[in-house]
């Protein structure tokens, strides 16, 4: 079964947007997972989803953000 993100990320945006939409994709799925607790398979699901959000938005930042400050 394909993530509701991967439909709508399906036309390539700059890394930026794409990792921002993610991030905004994780954070509403967790939120609507705590809301429906009692509903413990969708919910599992919606905590699958948002782990794979993130850390497909961790994948698409390669380089350290250190580097800025020393070079």
């Amino acid at each position: 079964m394909t993530h509701p993100f991967r439909i709508l990320v399906a036309c390539e945006t700059s890394g930026i947007a794409r990792r921002q939409f993610l991030l905004h994709y994780a954070r509403v799925t967790m939120r609507e997972a705590r809301a429906r607790r009692e509903q413990r398979a969708f919910s599992a699901w919606l905590m699958a989803s948002a782990a794979t959000a993130r850390r497909e938005a961790a994948a698409l930042c390669k380089q350290p953000v250190q580097l800025d400050m020393f070079a």
